[in-house]
């Protein structure tokens, strides 16, 4: 009895794993024929890597190819197929090789499929590709590189600028020279000044930025050309202007001053008068002091720096500035022994000419315009009448001319 029991649950057991095995052989053949249904699915081998450049409202591709020798063709495109572009695929080697090809296009942000493919058609898997392309809109959105300054020299000017933006290739200044001609010469990012030697005062300045929107851009964008000009004026070189020292100008001062000071370029050391009345009377108001500027100039602005953190008062409320072309007339009166009106005479009787007068100043540190004759002089007389205090000892660190 108990083995009949046995046989009947074998038989059971039996039938239970033939009708699985039975059952699971027509679910994986339905599985199988629903992959074959149209034909057997080849693919070809995916592009290794794809590169894009940007140019302006177009972009280049690199495609770099895997080894397999059946890709002849491909194509780009997007989800919606609204761009598609077909290429052909040419090698120049066998074996793993790069194409490229351009696409004209409107600026702005794409996502591309690339699918490489054989003669039958059969297509590789795709490769997603985004890109930005850039336009009138970015380039309407690039700005010069800046200029902080401009020395203009008598020798020529100098363009301080400010740090490059980023993007920025180089800068191309344009700028006009004495004759009325147009220059250009390019600056590089690694430059923080351009010299330029023959210039015009108060000629034309252009400046013109070109940029790369990415490292890999094909062209580069540049930006609207903006427009400057130089100084109207230039700084006279300090270096060339020295203390003639005629007879009863201002000495060299007390408390380790010199004249040197007045024209080093630095406002931190000062030119102090002595201050002994009878001993040094030429030192204190009224004084003269007078000046070789190197170089015969039509003076068209004057500044004086006063003592910096000390007496600010000690600096000039009425003065004076002469100019002249020759020294060689004899000397003036002593102006601490006439009166001031009899100094001027005898002044414009050796050849002197009156190029400003001044009487109510009141700034301690101070630039003034000097309309003057309109003539080159190279000599030039520095008198200070009285000072903004009332009182008779004078200081002040610096004196700076400008031409035209």
């Amino acid at each position: 009895m108990k083995k009949l029991k046995q046989s009947r649950m074998l038989k059971w057991l039996y039938f239970s794993v033939f009708s699985a095995l039975v059952l699971s052989c027509g679910t994986n053949q339905e599985t199988f024929e629903e992959f074959i249904r149209d034909g057997e699915i080849i693919y070809i081998g995916t592009a290794d890597t794809v590169l894009v450049g940007t140019g302006y409202n177009k972009l280049r591709f690199w495609v770099a190819l895997n080894a397999d020798p059946k890709i002849t063709n491909g194509v780009l495109k997007t989800n919606d197929e609204s761009i598609k572009h077909e290429f052909e695929v040419i090698r120049n080697k066998s074996g793993k090789d790069t194409i490229s090809f351009d696409l004209d296009l409107p600026e702005g942000e794409y996502t591309f499929g690339l699918f490489l493919m054989d003669k039958a058609g059969n297509s590789s898997v795709r490769r997603e590709v985004p890109a930005k392309v850039y336009g009138d809109n970015y380039s309407s959105s690039l700005i010069n590189r800046g200029v902080s300054s401009i020395d203009a020299l008598a020798t020529g000017a100098v363009v301080h600028w400010t740090a490059p933006s980023n993007g920025m290739v180089s800068t191309v200044l344009t700028y006009e020279d004495r004759a009325g001609t147009m220059h250009s010469v390019e600056v590089g990012n690694d430059e923080a000044e351009t010299q330029v030697d023959n210039y015009k005062l108060g000629g034309k300045i252009f400046i013109q930025s070109s940029f790369k929107p990415t490292v890999a851009a094909i062209e580069e964008f540049e930006a609207a050309s903006s427009e400057r000009a130089f100084p109207t004026e230039y700084l006279l070189d300090k270096s060339l202007i020295s203390a003639l020292r005629l007879p009863y100008d201002a000495s060299d001062g007390c408390y380790g001053s010199s004249y040197a000071r007045l024209t080093d370029g630095a406002t931190g050391e000062f030119w102090h008068s002595c201050e002994d009345e009878v001993a040094n009377a030429e030192d204190l108001y009224p004084w003269v002091m007078s000046f070789d500027l190197g170089d015969a100039a039509n003076i068209s602005r004057f500044r004086l720096d006063e003592r910096q953190g000390c007496c600010g008062g000690r600096s000039p409320r009425a003065y004076q500035i002469w100019g002249s072309n020759s020294i060689s007339g004899g000397e003036t009166f002593n102006i601490d022994e006439v009166d001031l009106a009899d100094w001027e005479a005898d002044a414009q009787a050796k050849g002197w000419v009156k190029l400003i007068d001044v009487t109510g100043n009141d700034r301690p540190s101070f630039e003034v315009e000097l309309a003057g004759s309109g003539a080159n002089y190279k000599y030039l007389r520095i008198v200070g009448i009285s000072s903004i205090d009332g009182g008779i000892v004078a200081n002040f660190s610096e004196f700076s001319f400008w031409g035209k």
